[in-house]
């Protein structure tokens, strides 16, 4: 079938112009042997097509012949944009309320010559990131929260840095973030997802708070111009040569601060990681 998101049919959602692979981060140029069309019926099967509003994929290096896939849908076929986007998404002309965008996420093998073929799929990513003990400040979302939990805003990129959390297995990342805007200014955040494939599913085992920038307009100079204050905060994971149920922990730190830590590890009956032990 080919992709018309006003129609009965799902139209892939084509960027109008080729992307830089350094600014593509969610892959939305497919790579070559793999189309929208397959990706979304592999990692969305039992979704609506019509809704979705972004489909990407990037070779896996840490397994042979695989990618990692993202498929972005809205919660309704009207709210879908016009160039693939994996953000908030509005109704309509002079509607400003907006909603979350629902992202699944997969594993892909195709070995030459062959058609790809589903290695595991996470289904609507529903784990929320908890920014109540993060090291960070947290975007106004959070804070309203009750919990301080809440889900991405956007999904920004892939992360697969090489993420060994067992002898045997390694996990990839995608980097979920949130955006503010004020008077002068704005905000940026981000949290890093992990997965690991269990069989045929693909878990979320680790959402952790990593990134928290702000940018506050100042007084105003003569010649027009306004002084900026930029802030950064942001935390660094590593992967520590400790085991808990045979995966190592995971230690999250502040850039420039390694005093300042949070420990994660196993937990076998949770199937994630957990915080074990921080140190302010």
């Amino acid at each position: 079938m080919t992709f018309a998101a006003a129609s009965g049919a799902f139209a892939a959602p084509v960027p109008p112009k080729p992307i830089d692979p350094k600014q593509d981060g969610l892959g939305v140029t497919l790579p070559a042997g793999l189309d929208a069309d397959t990706l979304v019926g592999l990692v969305m099967p039992m979704g609506d097509p019509t809704r979705v509003t972004l489909v990407g994929a990037k070779p896996w290096p840490r397994r042979a012949d695989s990618f990692v896939v993202i498929v972005c849908a809205a919660e309704d076929r009207a709210l879908i944009s016009k160039t693939p986007d994996c953000g908030p998404q509005t109704a309509g002309p002079g509607v400003t309320e907006q909603t979350l965008p629902v992202a699944y996420v997969g594993v892909v093998e195709r070995k030459a010559g062959g058609a790809p073929t589903l290695v595991a799929a996470s289904g609507a990513i529903t784990l929320k990131t908890d920014w109540s003990r993060s090291m960070l400040t947290a975007p106004v979302d959070a804070e309203e929260a009750p919990d301080s939990r809440v889900l991405p805003s956007h999904w920004r990129k892939f992360d697969l840095a090489p993420y060994r959390i067992a002898d045997d297995e390694y996990a990839f990342g995608l980097r979920g973030g949130w955006s503010e805007s004020f008077a002068g200014g704005g905000a940026l955040f981000n949290a890093l997802y992990l997965f690991k494939i269990e069989t045929n599913r693909l878990a979320v085992v680790l959402a952790e708070p990593m990134y928290a920038n702000y940018d506050i307009a100042g007084g105003w100079n003569k010649d027009g111009t306004r002084d900026h204050s930029i802030e950064t905060d942001e935390n660094v994971l590593a992967i520590t040569k400790r085991k808990t149920d045979g995966y190592y922990d995971l230690r999250v730190t502040q850039k420039g601060d390694r005093d300042v830590e949070k420990i994660f590890q196993w937990s076998k009956r949770e199937g994630k990681y957990l915080e074990a032990s921080s140190k302010p």
